[in-house]
């Protein structure tokens, strides 16, 4: 089998195709938009952007599973709609069009049900969304293309909608991430001091091994036109989570400056939610 990994210079992408190199038979190509080293020598430079130079691309490779990582969550409309559902319809289009049989999961976000009342969780992959944010309206827009292209075409396409993610190197744009580079700061002696917001809301974490672990189950094992969502099942408090980081890298919560009025995420308006893995559970345990 041979695996294509967009935006596999980003942080999913980038755990994603360790997981592949180190886990699997299959040769696997990481497509980035700009140039990187590493030592596998197994990237490949196209801008999803750029519809003839992915299409040479996808007839060269042939790919028989692609994974659709790229993206982003800036919350600016026309940033967002252009990485998140313009450039996946590039590459359904590139599928299309070059009549290939190739499998693509899409990454989706929890981003998508957007405002929902407590007593909706754990939240189903058929609850309505319902998106707050840009983005979340970017990733919702994303599944209706895979719907489209799925009903109207016959791709072969399977959404993973990704709770929130723990792991090293997350953007400074995510709490978690804002987090570890400010705890780096006081380890290093530049600061001595961490600063949040309010840490009221609840959330479900889920570990980027773990995740890149489901993700592969769901491309191979995966019911086309499906949607699975990917977390851990229960909630976490953010103060929760925030003792848990400092512990790890020895320290207490008297180094914490809590801004009680502030945000730690875009969509600090829900209070609570977490995901429903029942589909996942069965998806991963069946043969």
């Amino acid at each position: 089998m041979s695996i294509l990994v967009t935006g596999s210079s980003g942080f999913v992408g980038r755990h994603l195709l360790d997981y592949l190199r180190n886990n699997t038979d299959s040769k696997c190509l990481g497509l980035t938009r700009t140039p990187i080293k590493n030592n596998h020598n197994d990237t490949v430079v196209c801008d999803l952007n750029d519809k003839d130079q992915l299409d040479k691309l996808i007839k060269k490779l042939q790919p028989s599973l692609i994974f659709q990582t790229a993206g982003s969550f800036s919350n600016d409309f026309e940033t967002d709609f252009q990485n998140n559902v313009r450039c996946t319809k590039n590459i359904l289009d590139s599928v299309k069009e070059n009549s290939l049989a190739s499998r693509i999961l899409l990454m989706g976000s929890a981003a998508e049900y957007g405002e929902i009342n407590n007593d909706e969780n754990p939240v189903t992959e058929n609850h309505p969304l319902n998106p707050i944010s840009i983005y979340g309206w970017s990733k919702a827009a994303q599944t209706q293309l895979a719907h489209l292209y799925t009903k109207t075409y016959g791709l072969d396409i399977v959404n993973a909608r990704t709770f929130n993610l723990i792991g090293k190197g997350m953007s400074e744009k995510l709490f978690v991430g804002r987090v570890e580079k400010q705890i780096n700061a006081i380890l290093s002696g530049e600061a001595d001091k961490i600063t949040v917001g309010n840490l009221d809301a609840e959330r479900d974490y889920i570990d980027i091994k773990d995740a890149c672990a489901f993700y592969y189950k769901i491309a191979t094992k995966g019911k086309a036109g499906e949607t699975y969502n990917v977390g851990s099942g229960h909630p976490t408090g953010m103060r929760e989570l925030l003792n848990k980081l400092l512990h790890q890298a020895g320290l207490d919560y008297s180094v914490v400056n809590e801004n009680s009025n502030g945000k730690n995420t875009p969509h600090s308006e829900v209070s609570i939610i977490y995901a429903s893995i029942d589909k996942l559970t069965k998806l991963t345990t069946s043969s």
